[in-house]
């Protein structure tokens, strides 16, 4: 389905001690739109999914804001409700976008696409990577043994194409591996000296 008046983008993190990722929220906003998916949920459910979100505000969706896939102009039955991130809190070096976390959204909508002939047709994965905000850096990519993804995360490059072409060849370069402390980060090719200047290089991780 595609929802109006709802805007998707990186505003989410969860507040912790230690460092942890920003991931995908969602907020009221006047002329924004975004694609996803709809399940049925019990009352029950609905008051578990609650309780559980305790951060965040159950909105209801008008039916008139949403269009479901297919060109079904009926409205779907019942209430549908998201949980609205209460402010936008988008990343930085502390909360950057991880690559596993992007990994999982975008393979979720692949699989969608490939369950789902409706999906297929209007390209779920690349709608939602447009109807998404504030994609851009810090962005690490901590997938394990990234040289080999495919092992680890099988649609690894179509996520990566999706990305690239989706985004642009300029943020997409500028995807980094993480580092630790003491060794220079790695993105695609180049590394970042500690010094701050460009050194190319062959090797992933620099001795």
């Amino acid at each position: 389905m595609v929802v109006r008046g709802v805007s998707r983008g990186w505003y989410d993190r969860v507040d912790t001690v230690s460092w942890g990722p920003t991931y995908l929220g969602a907020v009221p906003e006047k002329g924004a739109r975004c694609n996803g998916v709809l399940f049925s949920v019990t009352q029950r459910g609905l008051e578990d999914f609650a309780r559980r979100e305790s951060g965040y505000r159950l909105t209801r969706i008008p039916a008139g804001d949403i269009s479901l896939l297919g060109g079904t102009k009926d409205p779907p039955a019942g209430s549908v409700w998201y949980f609205d991130n209460v402010a936008k809190r988008r990343p930085n070096e502390r909360f950057p976008i991880v690559q596993s976390y992007v990994d999982v959204c975008l393979d979720g909508c692949l699989e969608n696409e490939e369950s789902y002939p409706d999906a297929r047709e209007v390209q779920f994965a690349k709608e939602f990577i447009e109807t998404t905000a504030d994609w851009g850096t810090p962005w690490f990519n901590d997938r394990i043994y990234p040289w080999r993804p495919f092992v680890h995360v099988p649609r690894a490059n179509a996520i990566d194409t999706l990305i690239r072409d989706g985004l642009g060849k300029d943020l997409f370069d500028r995807i980094t591996l993480p580092h630790s402390p003491g060794r220079p980060a790695w993105t695609h090719g180049v590394t970042i000296g500690r010094g701050g200047g460009l050194e190319r290089g062959s090797s992933l991780w620099p001795p």
